[in-house]
């Protein structure tokens, strides 16, 4: 039995890194849905805070092994600790707008909202970096933008406020991959993933005490699948993009919206209108023009939420 799952492993190894990247991808989007799916159903009866609590407590549970395994170097030794708290904390915006987006809005709008966050990188690469960006990618980040007005549509009417939410998912982790960009300089990935494990689950202690519920077993067992969606999500997706050319698996990663928004239709009765499908579309072709772009300049790609691609903090 051994032999023949390593034969498997071997002989999916010799695959090429494109499509096992693509497979990854998929798969990544199929655990996203079940994470959306589980956020909704959790989020009935237990608080926002409480969920994130647990998604943290189990995420950090494994982390912790981790960091002290003997033979190798405390993954908690950094020179760059303030750098990594500024990250924690984003981290923790993030996770609130994304598990609260996941709770109460319609669950393809949130997702299309959240993959803007390569139109935020661009802009704040600008702002902040210095980076010159040309015609071409200053064009894909005004349509992109165009795009996220159709599906807020201001000015007919029907804002919906909240929809500002997910949205806000994009600044945030656009501003975390910048951050993830300067550590990874000198910083391992481990102390990278365990500093933000450790920054979320301390913060969130507190939100999660003071609106504390006592769960029933049922209502464990829907955070342990929220936990469990999200960390395996989360390791699909580092694989898939390690595996694969960003210009060439890209567009898997974009099914999310349509098998997060089947999960919306068949489980929650939600159905995007006309203007949140075109919306959704130019800001998909446009973040995919820019994802493909960048690449081609050789700059590294930011797939993540990733606590991460489409939001980092899965």
């Amino acid at each position: 039995m051994i032999a023949a799952v390593k034969r498997s492993l071997t002989a999916w190894q010799r695959v090429p890194g494109n499509t096992r990247g693509a497979v990854y991808l998929i798969i990544n989007a199929l655990l996203s849905a079940g994470l959306a799916y589980y956020i909704r159903l959790a989020s009935k009866t237990m608080p926002t805070a409480e969920i994130i609590f647990f998604r943290n407590l189990f995420s950090i549970s494994i982390l912790l092994p981790l960091a002290f395994w003997p033979g190798r170097p405390n993954a908690y030794r950094t020179k760059r600790l303030p750098l990594h708290l500024m990250r924690g904390m984003l981290s923790c915006a993030s996770m609130a707008c994304f598990y609260w987006s996941y709770s109460f809005l319609p669950l393809a709008e949130s997702t299309a909202l959240m993959f803007t966050m390569p139109l935020f990188i661009i802009v704040l690469s600008a702002m902040f970096l210095g980076e010159r960006v040309g015609w071409r990618r200053t064009t894909a980040t005004v349509l992109g933008f165009g795009g996220v007005l159709l599906m807020l549509r201001p000015g007919s009417g029907t804002l919906d406020i909240a929809l500002l939410v997910p949205l806000a998912i994009g600044l945030i982790d656009g501003t975390i991959a910048l951050v993830v960009k300067q550590l990874t300089k000198t910083e391992r990935l481990l102390t990278i993933i365990l500093y933000m494990g450790t920054v979320t689950f301390v913060v969130w202690l507190l939100p999660a005490y003071f609106t504390w519920k006592d769960p029933t077993w049922h209502e464990v067992f829907l955070m342990f699948m929220v936990s469990f969606f999200s960390i395996t999500a989360l390791v699909f997706s580092i694989m898939g993009w390690r595996a694969g050319e960003t210009t060439v698996i890209a567009p898997v990663n974009y099914c999310q919206i349509i098998i997060i928004g089947a999960v919306g239709f068949m489980f929650f009765a939600e159905v995007p209108d006309i203007w949140a499908a075109a919306g959704a579309a130019v800001i998909v072709g446009s973040t995919l023009y820019i994802v493909q772009r960048e690449a081609r300049l050789k700059h590294k790609p930011m797939p993540v939420r990733a606590d991460e691609q489409g939001p980092t903090t899965t």
